[in-house]
């Protein structure tokens, strides 16, 4: 089986820059091993400032506890970060919860890429207080009617109002949607009537855009 997760991290004040080389190429390394000894397809770390974002497809026979694979499979980064409380104990990487994706891997054999992606990213909204449900309820129902046709790697998590968005690039290489039928989305309509606009409360870099791209650290 393959399972895709995404984690939100805080880097603590005062870490120096090379501090943070060090251990992020210590990670990197780490996950290589995974992903040679078969537990792992593809990963991602990604940052905007003093935050970080990772995407993980790891692979497994039973099942597995995503929760506290990022802090077991990292815990290199561990004295760096922030914890975050949570019911159960305090973690590093706090799981951010599935909202939307075009696509349900099965095998890793079915899922690998055809081609090697050009870029393997990361991008990351903040919705107001207030929306919150409104854009989780909408893209619940688009991904569960199943028809809306996008780029197959694309993957929607949330945690507090944050969302993170993994995608590869080119967007356009695989297009899919998760019920593998051509039909009308009745769902995006009424997402469009929502004013999905009116969710995002933008970064001021993002230069009016609901979703900003931010920087990769690396990708395997």
């Amino acid at each position: 089986m393959l399972t895709r997760a995404q984690y939100r991290a805080a880097i603590k004040e005062g870490v120096s820059d090379d501090a943070l080389l060090e251990v992020f190429s210590h990670c990197r390394h780490t996950l290589l091993v995974r992903k040679a000894s078969g537990e792992l397809l593809t990963a991602g770390l990604f940052r905007y400032k003093d935050l970080l974002f990772l995407y993980l497809e790891p692979i497994h026979e039973g099942p597995v506890s995503v929760r506290a694979l990022a802090d077991e499979w990292l815990s290199s980064l561990a004295p760096f970060l922030k914890p975050w409380p949570e019911y159960g104990g305090d973690r590093r990487f706090a799981y951010m919860t599935p909202v939307f994706w075009f696509d349900e891997p099965g095998s890793p054999e079915d899922y690998a890429r055809a081609l090697p992606p050009e870029a393997r990213c990361g991008r990351i909204a903040r919705l107001f207080d207030d929306k919150v449900m409104s854009y989780v309820t909408h893209h619940q129902a688009i991904a569960a009617e199943g028809l809306l046709i996008g780029d197959r790697y694309q993957f929607i998590s949330i945690h507090e109002n944050i969302l993170f968005s993994y995608f590869e690039t080119p967007r356009d290489r695989e297009r899919v949607n998760i019920r593998r039928k051509d039909g009308e989305s009745v769902e995006i309509a009424r997402w469009s009537d929502a004013g999905p606009d009116s969710h995002f409360q933008r970064f001021p870099e993002a230069t009016g855009d609901n979703f900003m791209v931010i920087d990769t650290v690396f990708s395997l």
